[in-house]
């Protein structure tokens, strides 16, 4: 399931949890294509991805025509901000003209929310806004953790 944040861009952002693995990814993958999603950005580390049965997740993705981007975040931290802007600034200029991003970690809460909130930022949604657009559109309080609130805050705080 998508949770499409409701914010006025060119483009769509959404969070999700994982999508099924094994027999299932290939046809989670094409439903994803098929309500319009461009790009797909996965938080997951290596284990998780063992773990979900989404090793052939890049190869899936690709094949079914969306762009596939990892940056592995271990579970309840935060990424290198030089990294995480490094993934996201290329997304943003794919958002810019109109596609749709969705970000995924386990739950679709912590690491996903917070990408999602790196790529809000971006359009110049504070940090505040950008957790109270996801919460609402998860329907649930995001983000996981203080680190990650304090992450996208000090991001915002320094950005150039």
């Amino acid at each position: 399931m998508l949770y499409t944040v409701a914010w006025g861009g060119p483009g769509v952002v959404s969070t999700m949890c994982h999508p099924a693995g094994g027999v299932y990814l290939e046809g989670k993958v094409r439903a994803l294509r098929r309500l319009g999603v461009d790009v797909l950005v996965s938080a997951q580390t290596d284990e998780e991805r063992v773990e979900c049965d989404l090793v052939d997740q890049e190869r899936v993705v690709v094949a079914a025509g969306l762009r596939y981007v990892c940056l592995p975040i271990p579970d309840r931290s935060v990424p290198d901000v030089a990294s995480a802007v490094a993934v996201v600034e290329p997304l943003d200029a794919l958002y810019r003209r109109g596609a749709h991003v969705v970000f995924h970690c386990w739950a679709g809460i912590g690491r996903s929310s917070l990408l999602a909130g790196l790529l809000l930022g971006m359009e110049g949604v504070e940090p505040g806004e950008a957790w109270r657009l996801i919460s609402e559109a998860r329907g649930c309080s995001v983000p996981d953790t203080a680190e990650q609130g304090e992450w996208l805050t000090g991001w915002w705080a320094g950005r150039g």
